[in-house]
């Protein structure tokens, strides 16, 4: 099968979108299909050496200045037609996105778009101006999805808020996006103690995203810092960048937490693994995830995981058996409280370790949620 991706963010780009742009993409060759993927230029003086992507001139956006805003001014879309495209496969409604359902049209190629993101709680990055109301914002994701052949939703949660706005059932199927997990079995490269130095009896907690307001890093870092008056020796490692970074280090500063809390910035997905396998809890505290990868990456090492329980994080940890604790709503006590009971009783923290690799291996390999990527695609070109 030859197969269309569209999507406005890719690697060398840290995101969950990204990431799972990435991850499908490399499943799908292993399966013997040809993906091509159509993106916005990540930096001109950035070469990608990766077979069938296809790079579009690109803006910045001025608020985020990792998201790129594609231009549909490139050669490349001049010769699709030959690529013989099956079906085409969009990862956001925008400019990439934009771009898929004209050609969709124009060459009758069945259009298949996920639903990643939760659009309405990222206004705030649309200047005040031009920004649209919530309704507005609900009814535009509506639109999208009426007029792909189908609608991928990662999570159940999600699916039912797809169906809120006017989506019909049965336009949407749920596809969690998966994790390989073979990639984590790898050895360890990036020593975070020797780097940050952490000492050998400190334990760690580990943040990884985008550094930004909707992740709520603000609050975990104001919760870690009444957690060390319970124990003294924990570290907070924050991985990611983003516009809230400079803030953060401030509240930091305030809080006189220089020696305890430390930003590594972003960092490839090697180096991101190996913060998961040596850290000793992750804390997470989005109300906004689709999905929560990052939460299943770092099960899927045995790091277990203390999180609150929205959206598509809710979907996971509320199913039984996983390797996280899931919190109803952002309450410092009530962190610190599950955090505590996981480092002081190692058998519970051993019990959610092993649950939470098994957890991933049996419901979230890539592989399984690939293949059902595929028979959706088969269902609209046969349809």
């Amino acid at each position: 099968m030859n197969i269309g991706m569209f999507s406005d963010t890719y690697i060398p780009q840290k995101n969950g979108v990204a990431t799972a742009v990435k991850i499908y993409k490399e499943e799908m060759e292993k399966m013997g299909h040809n993906v091509y993927l159509f993106v916005p230029q990540y930096k001109f003086e950035h070469k990608r050496n990766e077979k069938n992507v296809f790079e579009f001139p690109a803006v910045r956006y001025f608020k985020e200045k990792e998201q790129r805003i594609a231009l549909p001014i490139s050669k490349h879309l001049f010769n699709i037609k030959k690529l013989d495209l099956d079906v085409l496969h969009s990862h956001a409604p925008f400019s990439t996105g934009i771009m898929a359902r004209i050609i969709s049209s124009n060459l009758d190629i069945k259009h298949v778009g996920t639903h990643h993101t939760m659009y309405e709680f990222y206004r705030h990055y649309v200047p005040l101006i031009i920004r649209p109301s919530l309704e507005q914002t609900q009814n535009m994701i509506k639109n999208w999805c009426l007029k792909l052949n189908k609608v991928i939703a990662p999570t159940e949660n999600i699916k039912n808020v797809l169906v809120d706005y006017g989506v019909p059932s049965d336009h949407i199927r749920v596809i969690p996006t998966g994790i390989d997990v073979d990639k984590f079995q790898s050895d360890i490269k990036w020593n975070i103690r020797e780097n940050f130095n952490i000492q050998e009896d400190d334990r760690v907690l580990l943040f990884v995203g985008r550094v930004a307001k909707e992740k709520n890093i603000d609050f975990l870092i104001k919760m870690f810092k009444k957690l060390t008056y319970e124990e003294s020796n924990l570290k907070f490692l924050i991985i990611g960048d983003g516009v809230e970074r400079q803030n953060l280090e401030e509240i930091v500063v305030e809080n006189k937490l220089q020696q305890k809390v430390f930003f590594a910035g972003a960092q490839p997905r090697e180096k991101v693994i190996d913060a998961y396998k040596q850290a000793d809890i992750f804390t997470f505290a989005s109300y906004t995830e689709t999905q929560g990868l990052v939460v299943l990456e770092s099960m899927a090492v045995g790091t277990p995981v203390v999180a609150l329980g929205k959206m598509g994080v809710y979907d996971l940890l509320s199913q039984p058996e996983t390797g996280g604790i899931m919190i109803d709503e952002l309450v410092e006590d009530d962190f610190i409280h599950e955090i505590l009971k996981l480092l002081r009783d190692k058998k519970l923290y051993e019990d959610y370790s092993k649950k939470g690799i098994d957890f991933v291996r049996k419901n979230y390999s890539v592989k399984v949620n690939v293949e059902n990527i595929i028979k959706v695609y088969e269902e609209v070109i046969n349809f």
